[in-house]
């Protein structure tokens, strides 16, 4: 029994949603309450998740295009899940490191694989249109898991992590039931043990990379956006707690406030979403790169906005329209890296990227995270922002490469 595929990966999306904001909504709240972790901590944990990431991506990547990407996916959901639930079970800061680790390395089942298995079976077009599509429903979704986790979190903040991990590993199951994977031709199975098919995939996929500059100028705009994203993830509940008191909610307690928190990123990221899947065409790449570069200058100013506000109205409203931001330049760098990306070896290839993002994160975490915690929290986010700054420079240069590309064709 299998699902149409655009309409298997929608449900996903929904269903990813709902399980990934259960176990996120209050997970850096309990890492610090619960777990005792202090700001540099915090981004060690994230920093060991990306190492795991930086590791794994290629490899991963590699045998899901010489095995099954959608085996590769369901592998990866299950091990994420199960991450997760050691997070949950144990407030321990080498419990809740090492359990980054596994996910993280779980992760890289997903990330590379996940969109080659849709673009493969529907096609770049309607791969890309999925895509965004999915951000919406992703963002639904995610506002359902939200509303869960605070009412969870009433009786523990373990409960929601735990109640999310559990989902993720039955939508692994759903998957292995309901997804298909009727036009990916794997190796042969004498190749798939041959060290050399696998170098040779790994090289092709360098070889594609290297020998066109608009890839090699997104990897570039990727890994700075890595550097960025790791910092604002691990930097803004600590800032937050330090510097604010949340005021009372009448009958409801202090856990609401990281629900509506999360709740109003999920609904602005929807209409971003929605205006930009509806006024942006993949083909046009001057209006892509431009919207692009914009989220990313915007990114930039509301996060050093933020960083140094002195009410929590203005830090919170320069935190949601960054997630906004954000909600709009993921789904169209993804379509984007679809459209750009050739079908063969296309899980690699994602990896490459999704390689790119750890490094970005490895690098720049324990700079920002010794920032944070030997100077300041606010100012290890301005650090954090300003890495963001050549990534529209890096863009404009990607879209005149790729005009030029498109011109002598």
């Amino acid at each position: 029994m299998t699902l149409d595929s655009v309409r298997l990966y929608l449900v996903a999306r929904i269903w990813w949603g709902v399980a990934w904001s259960l176990t996120t909504t209050m997970s850096l709240v309990y890492m610090v309450v619960d777990a005792g972790l202090d700001p540099l901590q915090m981004v060690l944990v994230g920093t060991a998740l990306e190492l795991a990431v930086f590791l794994f991506e290629i490899p991963t990547g590699v045998v899901a295009d010489l095995v099954s990407r959608r085996l590769s996916v369901i592998i990866g959901h299950a091990g994420v899940g199960i991450g997760l639930l050691i997070v949950a079970l144990i407030p321990d800061f080498w419990a809740i490191l090492l359990a980054n680790v596994f996910w993280g390395v779980a992760y890289t089942f997903i990330s590379g694989a996940y969109p080659a298995w849709l673009s493969s079976e529907v096609g770049k077009v309607r791969a890309g249109e999925a895509f965004l599509r999915g951000s919406q429903l992703g963002h639904v979704g995610a506002f359902v898991g939200i509303v869960a986790a605070v009412g969870l979190a009433h009786h523990s903040l373990w409960l929601p992590i735990a109640a999310g991990s559990v989902g993720v590993i039955a939508l692994a199951v759903f998957m292995a039931v309901f997804m298909r994977e009727d036009h990916f031709k794997p190796a042969a199975a004498e190749q798939r043990q041959d060290w050399a098919r696998f170098k040779l995939t790994l090289s092709s996929g360098v070889a594609e990379i290297r020998s066109r500059p608009v890839l090699l100028l997104v990897l570039a705009v990727t890994a700075v956006f890595g550097a960025y994203s790791e910092g604002l993830d691990r930097l803004f509940t600590p800032l937050l707690l330090q510097n604010f008191e949340l005021p009372p909610l009448g009958p409801l307690d202090g856990v609401a406030w990281w629900g509506i928190i999360a709740a109003v990123s999920q609904v602005l990221g929807i209409v971003a979403v929605t205006a930009a899947r509806r006024r942006v065409k993949l083909v046009d790449v001057a209006l892509l790169t431009r919207v692009m570069t914009g989220a990313l200058v915007a990114m930039c100013v509301l996060t050093i906005a933020l960083s140094f506000a002195g009410s929590l109205a203005l830090l919170l409203v320069c935190f949601w329209l960054s997630q906004a931001a954000r909600s709009v330049y993921g789904p169209l760098m993804t379509a984007w890296l679809n459209h750009l990306l050739p079908e063969q070896g296309k899980a690699t290839l994602f990896s490459i990227y999704g390689q790119a993002d750890a490094l970005g994160q490895t690098a720049g975490g324990p700079v920002i995270g010794a920032i944070a915690r030997y100077v300041s929290i606010a100012v290890g986010l301005s650090a954090a922002s300003l890495v963001l700054l050549p990534g529209g420079w890096l863009l404009s240069r990607a879209r005149r490469v790729l005009e030029r590309e498109t011109s002598t064709q």
